[in-house]
């Protein structure tokens, strides 16, 4: 039976790797719960047929069984979505109608973060649900890139103010995305924090796509080792740009 689980669970695990030029991905995901593959926390990647890029990363509150259940319908719904050329804020609508429909719990609700990067690989549209920052990886540097500020899905259902914004990109650069488990572990200082994961992430900017999701991973389970680990789900998902695109004519 345990065999069988792991099965099940291993075939609802999203496949993260991008095929064709363009683009690499990394990541990382491993669940708060022990003896298990699933988490409450979700992400996804789709390449569209016109040689964009989709990527979702998502984290339902709660840590049991029913959270990592709500977590892979909302990646699949996402999935789907995408492939029938929803918008991104239709996406989101959809999301939070499965969520309020399928939660088992009036107050469970999600932190949802979308983007989009054209074939022309310049810029990326972004939408947030109440998820946190990332990371964008420009030149050799590391900063903080914060989304608009809106409304996690199923807080106030059909109250979400989501809208697009833009970040400009370059050749080489990359976003880093992930779920507040990265950050949220105890140390010495209280927890690591924004201000801390940061600044770990910039002494590992010279480091390539895997090599720095795995330091990154390694460095927050380090800091929070002493103090009893990282108890919640985690999930850091690269995408970084190769070198010059198509542009869309």
């Amino acid at each position: 039976m345990a065999r069988d689980n792991t099965a099940l669970e291993r075939g609802l695990l999203p496949d993260l790797a991008l095929r064709g030029e363009g683009f690499t991905t990394a990541f990382h995901y491993a669940p708060g719960r022990a003896h298990t593959l699933l988490g409450g926390d979700f992400c996804d990647v789709v390449r569209g047929e016109d040689g964009s890029v989709h990527v979702v990363m998502g984290d339902v509150s709660g840590h049991g069984a029913a959270e990592a259940a709500l977590g892979v319908h909302l990646r699949l719904a996402w999935h789907t979505a995408v492939l029938c050329g929803q918008s991104q804020l239709e996406q989101l609508r959809l999301l939070e109608r499965i969520l309020t429909d399928e939660r088992a719990r009036e107050e469970t609700y999600a932190t949802v973060v979308s983007l989009v990067l054209p074939p022309h690989r310049r810029s990326l549209r972004l939408v947030s649900a109440g998820h946190p920052g990332f990371l964008h990886r420009h030149r050799g540097n590391v900063r903080w890139a914060e989304p608009r500020p809106a409304l996690p899905l199923g807080l106030f259902p059909g109250q979400g103010d989501w809208r697009e914004s833009e970040l400009a990109l370059s050749d080489g650069d990359g976003v880093v995305l992930f779920t507040d488990g990265l950050y949220e572990g105890p140390t010495s200082q209280g927890r690591l924090g924004e201000e801390g994961l940061l600044r770990l992430a910039a002494r590992l900017a010279h480091l390539e796509t895997q090599a720095f999701v795995d330091a990154l991973v390694h460095g927050a389970s380090s800091l929070a080792a002493p103090f009893g680990g990282l108890r919640d789900d985690v999930a850091v998902l690269h995408l970084a740009c190769e070198g010059p695109g198509v542009r869309a004519g």
